[in-house]
């Protein structure tokens, strides 16, 4: 027996009747955030339109989805048509809707990110793209207001504020068309190249001192430490611990990617820390001597020294995709992160 709507209808005798004109219908565009790393930071990839609307700006390359395409492949064809770049793994970023995001028509894209590895493609504009260029891009908050500087062919500056759903609001996009100026912040998000918030370490550390204060068990201390720090401190890809055993640093609880077990005293940023006991930031592990590379996507690196009554115990490390990731201000908040870890280590 057939299922009936409360119209008494079949499925087929609704679609029959279905008249798709009858509800207005959005276009769909699919755009490509496209990064490469330099030897201090990153660029991005942007092209000059060479057509209304935002004739002359810079955009993301993509474009209108075709009949029978699904957002991937239009990406994909887009960005070749545009760039001439080809077979790069795209990643998801989101999709976008906000009402008036262009001009036009109702838009609604779906964005993706990319990563092209150094001096393997070399982009050429093409299709409607007038120029294609690699941009630096920095970006600094400034408290809930984000600052994207673009520097390249030209610089400039967009500007937005975060929203509680984990987008953001424009307040001037520059040079940029429509709202890509919000693709691309999403998109650096998705990459892990975005600068996190500055942390509120006096917050941080009183909601470690609850976690640990009266735990009895150090494991699990440093294991809740390490899982608060990695989720607290954003743009970071390892956070975890170890401890000092003879002249090796051997593996302790952590969160992130499977790590080297064994640590010589000396080598490395975890090593140094041990050794001269004291902090090490690292802005760029591939220029410290000796780095060890667990995780390839790390950037930058700050270790942290812990002591039990007076003596080295181990070390705190973490572990940044960022350049230049850590700062001063980090630098203290987490030594007093450690401070407090030393108490319930024992």
């Amino acid at each position: 027996m057939e299922l009936r709507d409360k119209n008494g209808l079949t499925e087929a005798e609704f679609l029959a009747a279905y008249t798709p004109g009858d509800y207005p219908h959005p276009s769909l565009t699919a755009d490509v955030a496209v990064c490469t790393e330099g030897e201090d930071g990153f660029a991005l990839l942007l092209i000059r339109r060479g057509g209304h609307p935002f004739l002359g700006a810079w955009a993301l390359p993509g474009g209108f989805v075709e009949e029978g395409e699904n957002a991937q492949t239009a990406a994909k064809r887009e960005l070749w048509e545009e760039t001439g770049l080809v077979d790069l793994p795209l990643i998801p970023v989101g999709l976008f809707s906000d009402p008036g995001r262009d001009p036009r028509t109702w838009v609604v894209t779906q964005a993706y990110a990319a990563r092209l590895q150094p001096h393997t493609q070399t982009p050429q504009a093409g299709d409607d793209a007038r120029e294609a260029a690699w941009f630096t891009v920095t970006g600094q908050w400034q408290g809930r207001e984000l600052s994207l500087t673009f520097a390249g062919p030209e610089t400039f500056c967009a500007r937005l504020t975060s929203r509680e759903d984990g987008g953001y609001r424009m307040v001037d996009r520059g040079a940029l068309a429509f709202d890509h100026a919000h693709v691309i912040a999403r998109a650096l998000k998705v990459l892990g190249l975005l600068p996190p918030k500055p942390v509120d370490y006096a917050s941080l550390q009183r909601e470690l001192e609850a976690l640990v204060q009266e735990v009895p068990h150090p494991l699990a201390n440093l294991s809740n430490a390490a899982a608060l720090l990695y989720e607290r401190l954003g743009g970071v890809n390892w956070a975890g611990f170890y401890r000092l055993e003879g002249d090796k640093l051997i593996l302790g609880p952590f969160v992130g990617k499977p790590a080297c077990i064994e640590i010589p005293l000396g080598r490395g940023v975890c090593g140094a820390a041990a050794r001269e006991q004291r902090t090490q930031l690292v802005q760029n592990v591939h220029a410290f001597p000796g780095h060890i590379a667990c995780d390839g996507a790390s950037r930058s690196e700050i270790v942290v020294p812990l002591f039990v009554c007076d003596t080295l115990w181990g070390v705190l490390d973490i572990d940044s995709p960022q350049f230049s990731r850590f700062t001063q201000a980090d630098k203290l908040g987490l030594e007093g992160c450690a401070r407090i870890l030393s108490r319930w280590i024992n």
